[in-house]
């Protein structure tokens, strides 16, 4: 995969330990969190002064917002809405509540990987899948969003750009979003495998919500072995087979994600930007460890 444009996706508390050489690497580079609003505390003008100062294209990313919160959640981002900007939204609420805001024209909206799913992100999607038709498999492995209805209900909402784990799969339906002018930012290293309303990490440490915030600042490393059957309350061993598709998970707060790292060469096919995510990742900022 050749992909010229490189985005940065950090936390803003690690942002001015960065060195110029590492940015240099980036022409685009996010802030914010996708997992708790907690971790958008601290987001400044400072931060985004920081990037313009730099020529470096700015987003932000939000997390899942419920309604208690939502407006004003939105009433505190506004103070970023006079720089040219993308906000990234993680679901559906967040994006229509923005797009009845009349956005100026220097905001624009992305999709992030919350929303976004394909069956070829599942580590036994054969399982899944193996007594469907062929068709139907390929249907299955493209992106949910792929398809006329929701690219309408993106372009009314003013949406430009999607966040997608990208897998080998997916060609067909990156493709025909690009056709329609949706621009596909691509993730390779440690998908994202699930996010919860409740804090996994929280759970493990006495520690007050709201104060928390360093607690998912490194990840926790696991290895399932087990899986529960919620229907019968019983937990069965994952063979070796499984283990192996699974890999290790790493936890962050709310977010989980797989310990993997995918080689930019197993992908056949372009997408328009491709995203280095040293939130959820125990990539160090070092100019020798970011690629």
């Amino acid at each position: 995969m050749k992909t010229p444009v490189k985005e940065l996706r950090i936390h803003h508390d690690y942002l001015f330990t960065l060195t110029d050489e590492v940015l240099d690497s980036y022409q685009i580079v996010s802030l914010g969190h996708s997992g708790c609003h907690y971790k958008m505390v601290g987001l400044e003008d400072q931060h985004v002064q920081f990037l313009l100062e730099r020529d470096k294209k700015m987003k932000i990313e939000m997390p899942i917002l419920f309604e208690a919160s939502m407006k004003r959640f939105i009433a505190e981002m506004q103070r970023f809405f006079h720089y040219e900007l993308n906000l990234i939204v993680n679901d559906w609420g967040t994006m229509r509540y923005l797009a009845q805001q009349s956005l100026p024209p220097n905001i624009s909206l992305s999709l992030g990987r919350q929303l976004i799913f394909s069956y070829g992100n599942c580590p036994w999607y054969e399982d899944i899948l193996q007594y469907e038709e062929q068709a139907t498999k390929e249907q299955f492995l493209q992106l949910n969003i792929a398809n006329p209805s929701m690219i309408r209900l993106m372009k009314e909402n003013g949406v430009t750009e999607i966040d997608v784990d990208v897998n080998i799969h997916m060609e067909n339906s990156v493709q025909l979003l690009r056709d329609e002018g949706i621009k596909v930012n691509g993730f390779l290293n440690y998908p994202l495998v699930s996010t919860s309303r409740s804090c996994h990490t929280l759970r493990l440490h006495a520690e007050q919500i709201g104060k928390c915030q360093h607690l998912c600042n490194s990840g926790i490393l696991i290895e399932p072995r087990e899986r529960w059957n919620r229907f019968e309350d019983t937990t069965i061993k994952i063979s070796r087979e499984g283990r192996e598709k699974i890999g290790n998970l790493i936890i962050y707060g709310n977010m989980v994600v797989q310990d993997m790292k995918k080689l930019n060469e197993s992908i056949p096919f372009e997408v328009d930007s491709l995203c280095d995510d040293a939130r959820f990742s125990p990539i160090l900022l070092k100019e020798e460890a970011i690629n």
